[in-house]
């Protein structure tokens, strides 16, 4: 430090100079104006880069943030680091529409073109513990597992009429189930099985097959329980006519018979639940119909979700007044009239008091029916003693 007045070099710290023996003030203020001006350039110099970053800079997204504590870089060089950025933002932008979606197009077509197969043999095996025979006091058909709750699908044609029916497994064993939905429309109905809740029930498929897909039908026709048949899916929006609606049904030469009613189609590559065998051709029994898993989905878990009560089940079909009148008698209908019985014991003693003969001429004249007793002859008799043939009914072709 210099003496402000003589010039001399101050050796030691003190008030007055050795040289000349005036006091000596220090600048003041100096040091902090110069600490105060370069903070106030670096602000100005950080502002302005900002303000050109900001300027140039076409996204919202904001840079990386300075944190505090950090002393600022030159605008030049962040302006440089932001253009690169830039540039390798649109790069990317640029390479993404075309990557993206081929990437996209490419995962589609591995996923369609290489789907879970199995071989038929697993198919069939993993599936018969899983389809049922359906009992009712009149009738057979087939039937398989929907839901974990339980829920067997069936044709509504198999238990029309009955609210409690018999659902028999493949090993044997005997359960008691509920119809718990039917339609009186369409062939389809649901089944409650309590005793099969819990278990897995076979895989549906959601969308159409297509024509020529290698199906598998499995069910009870004739009473061959677990039988399987192996076909293919020849025509599919096929209309029949029929008890239901048998509308854009599925056409299959996989033999099933009666029996097979409500029993699965499935598809050979796959094991999924593609249809419900439901009817045959009348003039070529090779030719079965099925009606689509898909377009009966929804019916089924509505079903399932909130079961008919059995009143309406039971009153969706006439089943039961049709025969109850023919079943219900009174006992007033039964009354004891004594004129209506022969009194054989009288009838022997005046044959034994008549050996003789003596009466034959009276007995004669009693037997001989009277003209309003005479036996009237039979028309359809004389229409067979006669050659002439009874007109044909018309065949069912149920």
């Amino acid at each position: 430090m210099y003496c402000p007045n003589c010039g001399a070099e101050k050796q030691k710290r003190g008030q007055y100079c050795s040289e000349c023996g005036k006091p000596i003030k220090a600048a003041k203020g100096s040091r902090s104006t110069f600490i105060m001006s370069l903070l106030a350039l670096l602000i100005a110099l950080a502002g302005t880069g900002l303000g050109i970053f900001f300027f140039f800079n076409k996204k919202e997204e904001p840079v990386q943030v300075i944190k505090a504590g950090h002393e600022p870089k030159p605008a030049t060089q962040v302006i440089e680091k932001d253009q690169k950025k830039e540039q390798d933002q649109e790069k990317e932008q640029e390479q993404q529409p075309e990557t993206k979606p081929e990437l996209e197009k490419q995962k589609e077509v591995k996923a369609s073109e290489a789907p879970e197969t199995k071989s038929k043999t697993e198919i069939i095996k993993n599936s018969q513990d899983k389809v049922f025979t359906i009992f009712t006091d009149t009738s057979q058909g087939s039937g398989f597992l929907f839901s974990n709750k339980g829920d067997v699908v069936t044709n509504a044609h198999v238990v029309a009429g009955f609210t409690d029916v018999m659902v028999k497994s493949s090993d044997g064993t005997e359960y008691q189930g509920r119809v718990i939905g039917i339609s009186d429309v369409v062939d389809i109905a649901l089944i409650r099985v309590d005793s099969l809740s819990g278990k897995e029930p076979l895989s549906t498929e959601m969308a159409q097959t297509a024509a020529g897909t290698e199906v598998i039908a499995l069910g009870s026709p004739r009473g061959l329980e677990n039988t399987a048949s192996i076909g293919y899916l020849t025509g599919i929006d096929r209309d029949i006519l029929g008890d239901f609606n048998y509308e854009k049904v599925y056409q299959i030469d996989a033999r099933i018979a009666p029996g097979s009613s409500g029993g699965p189609l499935l598809d050979a590559t796959t094991g999924k639940v593609i249809g419900i065998n439901s009817a045959v051709l009348i003039e070529d029994e090779s030719i079965g119909f099925s009606i689509p898993m898909f377009s009966v989905h929804n019916q089924f878990i509505t079903w399932s979700q909130n079961p008919m009560s059995a009143e309406e089940v039971s009153n969706l079909f006439d089943f039961y007044d049709e025969y109850n009148d023919y079943w219900e008698w009174n006992d007033s209908d039964w009354e004891y009239n004594e004129d209506d019985y022969y009194d054989w014991e009288n009838d022997d003693e005046s044959e034994n008091q008549d050996v003789d003969g003596s009466h034959d001429e009276e007995l004669e004249e009693s037997e001989a029916p009277s003209e309003d007793e005479q036996p009237k002859s039979d028309p359809k008799l004389e229409n067979d003693e006669s050659g002439n043939e009874h007109p044909d009914e018309e065949a069912n072709t149920e």
